[in-house]
């Protein structure tokens, strides 16, 4: 009886061991970033808000199922959804990772983005999820006097006022790559965009500015 009672302990020790050795590690935030933007649609000529949320995320078992980020705002009863194509993701080795987003706007997009407390939260494939939070308020006064503007010439850019960076979109919509900028021509290395975003911070201001899509 008593050989049997502790095969049975062995036994369950053992599974316990590999079930733990199994089991999905949580992902971690270590830094995060936002910023509000004030979008110009070189469309329709309208002036939206966007806000910008980016966290440094990693995971022991790796990135790669990191695919999924919630923004939530309790206060005014908004959450937002962020995957697929609309996640931007910036690798920096296997288990680190920025995520978020540029073009987080109101559902109405003509109305101001809130101020206050605005909860993020990471999930990967096995819903093993992160969370933080961030304060923000909402600074953006008016739209500066005059946009830079960007021209296509095969593979370069021809940039006219002043922007730090230039956005290269895909034609599935993702992020394609980021160059910096200068009045002039800029060279994309080879590579074609279906679209451009010309993105600038206003220091004096505390805000960036977004323009596009060329």
């Amino acid at each position: 009886m008593r050989n049997s009672i502790l095969n049975k302990l062995i036994l369950l020790l053992c599974l316990a061991l590999v079930l733990g050795s199994c089991s999905e590690s949580a992902p971690k935030i270590s830094q995060t970033f936002w910023q509000l933007n004030l979008v110009h649609d070189q469309k329709t000529g309208k002036d939206t808000q966007a806000l910008t949320i980016f966290v440094m995320a990693s995971d022991d078992d790796g990135v790669d199922d990191m695919d999924k980020m919630y923004v939530i705002n309790d206060e005014h009863q908004l959450y937002w959804e962020i995957s697929g194509k609309n996640l931007r993701v910036e690798k920096y080795g296997e288990n680190e990772v920025w995520m978020g987003s540029n073009f987080i706007t109101m559902p109405a997009p003509e109305e101001p983005l809130p101020g206050g407390t605005y909860r993020i939260m990471l999930l990967d494939s096995s819903g093993e999820r992160a969370k933080t939070s961030v304060v923000i308020s909402n600074n953006i006064k008016g739209a500066p006097d005059k946009w830079p503007t960007l021209t296509k010439m095969g593979d370069s850019v021809r940039i006219e006022g002043k922007a730090d960076y230039v956005w290269g979109i895909q034609a599935d919509g993702t992020f394609g790559a980021e160059f910096q900028a200068n009045t002039g021509t800029v060279s994309t290395g080879s590579r074609r965009f279906s679209w451009y975003y010309l993105y600038s911070y206003l220091p004096d201001k505390g805000y960036g500015i977004i323009n596009g899509p060329f």
